[in-house]
């Protein structure tokens, strides 16, 4: 990758949340290439370097130069400094600790049932909260930053589709319990773009992408690859109407996007139950027998989702697209008609878009929501936040 000519103006959290992050995603780097592809000097670099590694946050060892006479003090991410997270899925709640760089101290899952009451879920959000507090307390762990992804979640309303508890209600709870430490609550798809960025690693791209992943139901999320900005911000994806006399949502509308994708549409087609086809994970497409018509039927949702993809991009300067979940487990086909889709509705054809399946990894929770704290943690400068800026950032990425 070629490093850049332009000298960016940046605060100083800026400037150190752009190394931190390159850092983070490269998963250790030289000095020299911070200055190449993060638009520092050598000397801005050093005087950070020697900041964040004073505070602890900056880890540096000695490896093999891979030339003669090239660098051979790689930096990464300290093992001092943990990061909390708490997962909401459809079925349950994943809590975990962390250090910065990656390694997992402590994980334990909560069950929770699908489509379960507003009591049940906050029974298992108090659980999962005090499992939380009881392991950084017994370890003496500090927390950063706390993640919380959830299902659905969207600040402006009062009422998730998904989970029954509203945004204060469980932003009250882990403030109960952790006073002092900052929260970012983001939409599920938000902390699932943020780690699927993470694992893609430092890339030549700079330009925005959008991720869109396929479960339970359908998310999107737009990604800007900026290394000093990285927002993710969602979009509403999922209900998308693709067809206006389609089949009844469980938002109340009709032909919406999951409707044809979500497993609760898809299972019925399959003759297996919802709660089966959960516990499959992404790759049931592979473990379920699809005859000629379901496989057709199969490629005829994911035209349609290729349709909606190709409109968002109508509306948002990209092109490329990491789609994840189970279509990303029928290969080549799924592929072409996903292609097909976006070529029917997006101005300009198909041709111009770079479409790539991923693996979501599904099982790797709370790895998400941990991903969410420390990009937080990152974004401002590995800094303490300032009580109201404790209470703005749980909107940020969302």
């Amino acid at each position: 990758m070629g490093g850049t000519s332009v000298r960016l103006v940046r605060s100083r959290q800026e400037t150190r949340a752009a190394v931190l992050s390159y850092i983070w995603r490269k998963g250790g780097c030289f000095r020299t290439e911070i200055a190449e592809n993060v638009g520092l000097t050598e000397a801005s670099v050093s005087r950070i370097v020697a900041e964040l590694r004073s505070e602890g946050i900056l880890a540096e060892t000695r490896q093999t130069a891979e030339y003669q006479g090239g660098p051979s003090a790689i930096l990464t991410l300290s093992n001092n400094h943990k990061v909390g997270a708490i997962e909401v899925s459809n079925n349950r709640v994943h809590v975990g600790i962390a250090d910065l760089a990656g390694e997992m101290l402590f994980s334990e899952r909560f069950d929770l049932k699908d489509g379960a009451s507003a009591q049940s879920v906050t029974q298992a959000l108090d659980q999962s909260v005090s499992a939380l507090a009881e392991r950084a307390s017994r370890t003496k762990s500090h927390l950063e930053y706390i993640g919380v992804s959830i299902p659905g979640y969207d600040p402006r309303t009062e009422i998730n589709p998904i989970i029954a508890l509203p945004p204060a209600s469980i932003l009250d709870r882990v403030r109960a319990s952790f006073a002092e430490a900052p929260v970012e609550i983001a939409n599920s798809v938000v902390a699932r773009a943020i780690d699927q960025r993470l694992r893609l690693g430092v890339v030549d791209h700079r330009d925005d992408y959008l991720y869109v992943f396929v479960g339970h139901g359908v998310a999107a999320a737009v990604v800007n690859e900026h290394w000093g900005s990285g927002d993710v911000i969602a979009c509403e994806l999922g209900h998308m109407v693709v067809e206006a006399k389609g089949p009844r949502c469980r938002c109340g509308h009709s032909g919406c996007l999951e409707a044809y994708l979500s497993t609760s549409a898809i299972a019925p087609r399959l003759k297996i139950e919802e709660a089966d086809l959960l516990a499959l994970g992404d790759t049931w497409p592979q473990r379920v027998p699809l005859g000629e018509k379901i496989s057709a039927d199969l490629m005829g949702r994911l035209r349609k989702l290729g349709m909606a993809i190709g409109n968002a991009l109508n509306l948002i300067p990209a092109r490329r697209v990491f789609l994840g979940g189970w279509p990303a487990n029928l290969g080549a086909e799924g592929h072409a008609a996903l292609t097909a889709g976006i070529d029917s509705s997006l101005l300009g054809g198909a041709s111009r878009v770079t479409l790539k399946f991923v693996q979501s990894e599904l099982g790797r929770e709370p790895a998400s929501a941990l991903s969410l704290a420390t990009f937080a943690y990152l974004k401002c400068g590995a800094q303490p936040v300032a009580e109201e800026g404790r209470r703005s950032r749980i909107f940020a990425t969302t």
